[in-house]
């Protein structure tokens, strides 16, 4: 008996409103928001670059050419680096090996740019006292842009020696020349890194993910579901270890309704900041018509 008294009272108004003949002002429907936190795991961009960085540098044509420094030095070496170290923090990432380099070298006497002498037998550092180490680090720094680019931008830092290198032609270190020829290889080395992360295209992913968020959803016993995504935020972008932290989220004018409404296929709209916010707010508006609520309501 109640159930027959809530539907004769909701006629009695209904016939009331139509009878008055007074427009209804409905409150405009909120944007709703939905901000979510993700985790992306780092270690296949780590293996990506551990697979585009050398692992063996040497001076240009090694072992069969020297690099000839001046008129009275003259070297070559080898240089085999260890694997990749990565460690990220905040949106930087820091790449680092430990490098093993030998080197050998001979000598000559000069006036003025011309030789007086040969050259001295070939003198060698890092084979009897085992290979000498460096340190040799790189930092990149990543961006997403607003058109779904993301961008690393890579930074060789200054290589640093654990161990001095003193060969017998001089007598003295010349590791700061080693340095010198290495720092052209590790640039080299820089350049296959930034032409493998530097800007990488998220476009074509997040258009599938965008049109997935304007199909429309079926809902048994009530109707259709339509999302109505309005716009993309993507930000609070933190690295730690091996992870990635972003936050993703949707502006949208959800809408439920009986009738099935149509779709249409739009561009992905460019990436908009959420303004910091966390969780969500929902607001959905219910399009319903008359005919089928009355169904729905002789059905109840």
């Amino acid at each position: 008996m109640k159930h027959y008294l809530v539907l004769y009272l909701f006629l009695f108004f209904l016939i009331t409103a139509l009878n008055a003949q007074v427009p209804l002002s409905l409150p405009n429907i909120q944007e709703s928001q939905i901000i979510i936190p993700v985790q992306i795991n780092l270690k296949p961009i780590y293996l990506l670059a551990e697979k585009n960085v050398d692992t063996v540098f040497t001076s240009p044509n090694y072992p069969n050419d020297w690099v000839q420094v001046d008129c009275g030095t003259r070297y070559k070496y080898h240089f085999r680096r260890s694997p990749l170290q990565l460690k990220s923090s905040g949106s930087t990432m820091h790449l680092s090996f430990t490098g093993f380099y030998q080197i050998i070298g001979a000598s000559r006497a000069c006036v003025k740019g011309t030789a007086l002498s040969p050259w001295t037998p070939d003198c060698s550092c890092g084979f009897k006292e085992g290979e000498r180490k460096v340190n040799v680090n790189f930092t990149s720094v990543i961006a997403i842009q607003p058109n779904h680019q993301v961008r690393v931008t890579v930074a060789r830092n200054q290589p640093q020696p654990v161990d001095k290198c003193t060969v017998c032609f001089w007598g003295q270190d010349i590791t700061g020349e080693v340095m010198k020829g290495l720092v052209a290889e590790l640039d080299a080395a820089k350049k296959a890194i930034e032409d493998s992360f530097r800007v990488v295209n998220t476009r074509p992913y997040m258009q599938e993910a965008w049109n997935k968020l304007k199909q429309v959803y079926a809902i048994p016993g009530l109707g259709y579901l339509a999302l109505h995504p309005k716009k993309l935020h993507m930000e609070n972008i933190y690295a730690k270890d091996d992870l990635l932290n972003i936050s993703l989220g949707i502006t949208a004018t959800p809408v439920i309704s009986f009738d099935r409404p149509p779709t249409a296929s739009v561009p992905v709209p460019d990436i908009s900041s959420s303004g910091n916010k966390k969780g969500f707010s929902i607001f959905l508006d219910a399009a319903l018509n008359y005919d089928s609520l009355s169904t729905v309501m002789n059905q109840t």
